[in-house]
């Protein structure tokens, strides 16, 4: 439909039907991101569109409440050790920088800065395409610290894995391209994960950056630590999605109490 067409009720109907389709809050609330992005660069070019107060719709929130899928210290510690690369090279990243599956994959040599110990996403892989595209958000593009632990994975994938390809992907598939994210899922992770005896079912790249955002959180890194390693351009998301509450953090915690009690 055309952009001034676009009004509160006509985007409440699209947001109620995304959410009766099983979208997640989180799913309508980045395509809801998206249209407004249209939106102002459109009133941006002067067009006439209407202003939809951020206040003026309904989302209902997730249906079953259930919490994404986030791997533990030892979870990662146990899935490194079992990994072949490029594999374990492509989980170390995921586990230690929270990149996102688009932008790890779409990573270059060039985008490892070793001298200032960063990690700087210029572009991302698109899973249809296979082509390198610009990131979304501007945050996105904010560099990564990296410790010299990474470093040293790094070096030794590229001294001794590491195959030359046109683009400089650091991590290309036989035909030089990006790998595509359900491959890396299929192929190098779940088989892992049952191995490890860890549940498979939703459980993709992204619960690395789950898992980073929820340790260091338990480490005792202040929120803005947190929001500014995953590169969140509102705190509200890393606190709600991406800090997660472990039992076994709970359970120390509430013995620590219990000692003082007794």
């Amino acid at each position: 439909m055309a952009l001034m067409a676009i009004d509160v009720p006509t985007l409440q109907r699209f947001v109620t039907e995304l959410s009766s389709r099983s979208a997640s809050r989180k799913g309508v609330l980045n395509i809801l991101g998206t249209v407004n992005a249209v939106l102002r660069y459109a009133k941006k070019c002067g067009v006439r569109v209407p202003d939809i107060p951020s206040n003026s719709l309904t989302i209902a929130g997730d249906r079953d409440g259930a919490e994404a899928v986030y791997f533990k210290p030892a979870d990662v510690q146990q899935i490194l050790k079992l990994s072949r690369e490029p594999y374990r090279t492509m989980f170390t990243l995921a586990a230690m920088t929270g990149l996102r599956a688009g932008e790890l994959l779409g990573l270059t040599v060039a985008d490892v800065d070793f001298s200032r110990l960063m990690i700087c996403p210029r572009k991302q892989a698109d899973d249809r395409t296979r082509v390198l595209r610009v990131l979304k958000t501007k945050k996105s593009r904010t560099p990564v610290p990296i410790t010299r632990e990474t470093v040293a994975v790094i070096r030794a994938y590229l001294n001794s894995h590491w195959k030359e390809n046109p683009q400089g992907l650091l991590f290309p598939n036989r035909r030089g391209q990006p790998w595509k994210r359900a491959h890396v899922v299929k192929f190098g992770l779940w088989p892992l994960l049952k191995k490890l005896g860890l549940p498979t079912h939703n459980a993709g790249l992204h619960a690395f950056r789950h898992g980073l955002g929820t340790a260091l959180a338990n480490a005792g890194a202040s929120p803005a630590v947190v929001q500014r390693t995953l590169r969140h351009s509102d705190i509200k998301t890393t606190l709600r999605f991406y800090v997660h509450a472990d039992a076994d953090v709970q359970r120390t915690a509430l013995a620590q109490v219990q000692s003082l009690q007794m």
